[in-house]
């Protein structure tokens, strides 16, 4: 049996040297750092600096305890200083500078340093576990300076690190100072090296635990009051007055084109004023662009205010946004409210949800409805009237019907963001999808042509911002009293649709007598007219002929002008007049005269409004 026997001596030697404190405790970097990293992670990096400082001060005043032991003169401490450091192995090297003041060569009246930390462990640690920091992060270092040099000069010394690898600076610069003289808000560090017992340790943490718990219970009750609200029928204007109401904070719901559905929290001029330079700023930032879509929460800076803006979803597709509203005089941070505009959104998502239901079945309706008043598919003009007292609608009250092209292929989308676009602005219309042509029943009661043609220009706006790739012509007909001419007013539309050229917003009344002489029951005296006239222009062999005739329109268009023809057609003067001496050969015609002239661009107009001729 191999036993062993502890020395007495020695022991006893070991006991003292652990009961006087001196023991030391190896260690490397990188064990430090990761303790360094779990009580940040753990516990905040607010309060690991007061610890760190705390343990670097006592490192610190320890060596200088030991040093004192040896000599207690200043200038051999302070020579010290920087080997004792070096010691630790904190740093691979020190450079420093000192200033002292003493008066009768005991009392320090100033004391001022500067140094550098040449290869601090601390600042590399900290960037290999958490990257580079908004404010030093040698805590350790700053503490241990700072235990030393209070410690040999017995005064109230504050050592500052003013520059920091660890947020991204060149190098590890200090400066050291009595207490007395930094600024007050620097003389706010010493706060750090008092040691807070555990109790008032845990009424912090209690005190966070409940003030995180208060604005749980606060967060939880007002999506609580915003689903009653739903479940009671509220709308979107009930909701913006709620939270307002709620938060006192100026509330605005938006849709996809940041057109304002309601608002609330502010008088009408001053959200009209602040929405004015939302919208300036969105056209600065466009530049040529659609307009962006948020996904997630986003806070924009306006020149006079700040906006919090959260996406509303329907069914995975961004069709909203909800707005906190923060004027300069509003004193409150934006970020505290984000859980309150996300439930917001989300109970606004339902109300828009339950509103499609009940949108899409009502469009269908109507859809359905317009389609049978343009087939003409109803016993009688008492039936019609009838049915559509019962979806709202007067019947026996003047109408307009406009027509709408294209290139859009998802239909159904547009039409729903077209009946959206009307709803919200308050315009009762039928709007449906007949004969490759969106159709609009707009009832006239009070309002002029002038307020339903600035309707339509406003519509095909939001339809532009809607549908980036959208783009179309509205053409509308003159008013109508009887809704058995439905028919005859669309055709009047659609000959303006057809007519139009450039404009987006056709008029059938600026056609002028153009659109007195042209409709569908004259087409076969147009057609007989034009045969008569044109003569071979006009012969079945369309396509042999479909440059000249071209050539004809513009070159009557243009009032008979042969430069601006030539541009038009980019022709050569020698190719125009060619043309221009075949097709009067063809016709029989003098192009020069003004009634011959006059009455071939009207027979062109009225097939080109009649789609029997496209140029």
């Amino acid at each position: 049996m191999i036993s062993e026997k502890n020395d007495p001596v020695s022991i006893e030697a070991k006991t003292a040297e652990l009961e006087e404190g001196t023991k030391e405790i190896l260690s490397t970097t990188e064990a430090f750092g990761l303790l360094r990293r779990e009580l940040i992670d753990n516990l905040g990096v607010d309060r690991v600096k007061g610890f760190l400082l705390r343990y670097g001060w006592r490192l610190g005043a320890r060596d200088a305890e030991e040093a004192m032991k040896k000599d207690d003169s200043l200038d051999f401490l302070l020579k010290q200083a920087s080997l004792l450091h070096l010691n630790t192995g904190h740093v691979g090297d020190i450079q420093s500078e000192r200033r002292v003041e003493r008066e009768n060569d005991d009392d320090i009246t100033s004391f001022e340093g500067i140094g550098r930390w040449i290869d601090s462990f601390e600042a590399k640690e900290h960037i290999k576990h958490h990257g580079v920091s908004d404010n030093p992060v040698c805590h350790t270092l700053t503490g241990y300076a700072n235990g030393y040099m209070s410690t040999v000069t017995r005064q109230k010394v504050l050592v500052v690190e003013t520059s920091c690898v660890g947020k991204g600076d060149e190098e590890c610069i200090y400066e050291t100072k009595l207490l007395d003289d930094w600024d007050s808000k620097t003389q706010q560090e010493r706060k750090y090296y008092e040691e807070k017992p555990i109790v008032e340790e845990l009424e912090y943490t209690y005190e966070q635990l409940l003030k995180e718990r208060n604005y749980i219970d606060m967060v939880a009750d007002f999506h609580k009051r915003l689903t009653e609200s739903v479940s009671n029928g509220s709308g979107l204007k009930d909701i913006a007055d709620s939270v307002h109401d709620s938060l006192h904070i100026p509330v605005s719901i938006e849709d996809l084109s940041f057109e304002n559905i309601s608002f609330s929290g502010l008088g009408k001029e001053e959200f009209l004023r602040l929405d004015s330079e939302f919208q300036e700023e969105l056209v600065s930032r466009k530049n040529g662009q659609a307009l962006p879509c948020f996904t997630k929460t986003k806070q924009l800076e306006m020149p006079g205010h700040v906006r919090l803006v959260n996406p509303i979803f329907l069914q995975k597709k961004v069709v909203g946004y909800c707005t906190f509203v923060y004027p300069d005089c509003l004193e409150r941070s934006p970020e505290q409210d984000v859980p309150f505009i996300e439930r917001m959104a989300n109970v606004c998502s339902l109300i828009l949800l339950n509103e499609k239901t009940s949108f899409e079945a009502l469009e269908k309706m109507k859809g359905n409805l317009l389609e049978q008043l343009l087939m003409g598919d109803y016993a009688s003009r008492d039936e019609i009237i009838s049915r559509g007292r019962y979806m709202n609608f007067d019947f026996e009250q003047p109408y307009y019907i406009a027509v709408m092209n294209s290139n859009t292929q998802d239909q159904e989308h547009v039409l729903e963001t077209i009946s959206k676009f009307l709803d919200i602005q308050g315009h009762k219309a039928l709007v449906g999808f007949y004969d490759n042509r969106i159709t609009m029943y707009i009832p006239s009661s009070t309002r002029k042509k002038a307020d339903v043609l600035k309707l339509l220009e406003k519509l095909h706006q939001h339809m532009e911002h809607a549908l980036p790739d959208f783009s179309s012509k509205i053409a509308i007909s003159d008013e109508a009293e009887e809704i058995g001419d439905i028919e005859e007013s669309r055709e009047k539309a659609l000959i303006t649709l057809r007519m139009s050229e450039g404009s987006k917003i056709a008029d059938y009344e600026d056609l002028g007598i153009l659109g007195v002489l042209i409709n569908s029951k004259n087409t076969g005296i147009v057609k007989e007219m034009a045969k008569k006239e044109l003569g071979p222009l006009f012969e079945a062999d369309k396509e042999k002929n479909n440059e000249l005739t071209r050539t004809l329109y513009v070159f009557l268009s243009n009032g008979g002008n042969l430069q601006q023809t030539m541009d038009d057609l980019a022709l050569s003067m020698s190719g125009l007049t060619y043309r221009k001496n075949k097709i009067e050969k063809l016709i029989g015609k003098d192009l020069r005269n003004p009634a011959q002239s006059y009455q071939l661009l009207l027979i062109l107009d009225s097939l080109i409004a009649l789609n029997e001729l496209q140029l």
